[in-house]
């Protein structure tokens, strides 16, 4: 059995700024092949915003930001793989600074942020971090922070906040347009398919990844990957959600096809970029998104590395 090597993690701090929400409507997945994917539209947007909303639909307000619930972190009590598979992987995109910068991340990510969400007529939130792509207006989170998976429904009012700290985010909220992820997690909460592509719509005639800058997207990659960094919104206690974390270190086998490294984050991390291949601090190419933890042990989270099933989906987010 392989052991984890040291990992730091650590709390940022900075000051930024905060505005943006929105609204979901429902579809059914219509097959059952693992590859198969759903999307949703986001409904149009209000002609008229309320008097103290920060988003563009008149949905978020600060109160509601603050008081946003973790989404669980699921727990897996699978012990550790003794060696992962690995595939001879590819590039889906490539990361990009933001327009006039010539790094994207100063102290808190400007590519990754909190995910705020309404499942069942509660409010959520997740985490998530922005992929580049020819549209300038893609982030990649968890299934599970875009639909509750088996037995459940699509979630609303999706909101990124990129940048969040102690509630405020210097970019500005922004409205999702299309969520799609998996129809093998929307009927059977199939944890090796628990990513979700979600398109986000200009923000004062802005898109995000102009605004922000990228990440890129690799995929059929080892669960080994030396010198990787997990970004997060951790948010039950002793996190409070208000910062972002991050934990460093080369990633190990769990379980057959998951990915694993040794970190405490816990609820509100879900979703948050597994980046490799760094350029900068903290801009690099995502591998793997935060899905689950341990439920025993050493703190450690969870994830199947995006597959050749991410690199399709994400070739479908056109709008």
């Amino acid at each position: 059995m392989r052991t984890a090597l040291p990992r730091t993690l650590r709390l940022l701090a900075a000051g930024v700024l905060l505005t943006g929400a929105a609204t979901t409507t429902a579809a059914a997945s219509t097959s059952s092949s693992p590859a198969a994917t759903t999307a949703v539209q986001a409904p149009a947007l209000p002609s008229k915003v309320p008097a103290g909303a920060l988003d563009a639909t008149g949905y978020w307000t600060a109160d509601k930001l603050k008081n946003a619930i973790p989404a669980d972190l699921p727990g897996d009590a699978r012990t550790p793989a003794k060696q992962g598979p690995s595939g001879p992987g590819g590039i889906a995109s490539k990361p990009t600074a933001p327009l006039g910068h010539k790094l994207a991340n100063d102290i808190v990510p400007s590519t990754a942020g909190k995910l705020f969400f309404v499942d069942n007529g509660l409010n959520y939130v997740c985490s998530a971090s922005t992929i580049n792509n020819n549209y300038k207006n893609l982030i990649i989170t968890a299934g599970h922070c875009v639909h509750s998976g088996s037995g459940g429904a699509w979630h609303s009012n999706i909101v990124f906040a990129p940048a969040y700290y102690n509630g405020q985010s210097g970019y500005g909220l922004w409205n999702w347009s299309q969520a799609r992820t998996f129809n093998s997690w929307m009927d059977s909460s199939d944890f090796t398919h628990d990513q979700a592509f979600v398109t986000l719509q200009q923000r004062n005639g802005a898109n995000l990844i102009d605004a922000v800058g990228g990440n890129g997207l690799v995929w059929g990659n080892s669960q080994n990957q030396p010198g990787a960094r997990i970004w997060g919104w951790p948010a039950e206690p002793p996190y409070n959600g208000e910062v972002p974390y991050y934990c460093d270190g080369d990633t190990f086998a769990w379980g057959g096809s998951d990915a694993a490294l040794t970190c405490s984050m816990n609820g509100g991390a879900s979703g948050g970029p597994w980046l490799k291949d760094r350029i900068d601090a903290n801009l690099g190419y995502v591998f793997a998104v935060t899905s689950r933890r341990t439920t025993s042990g050493t703190p450690t989270l969870l994830s199947t590395p995006n597959s050749a099933d991410v690199k399709t989906m994400f070739d479908l987010m056109t709008t």
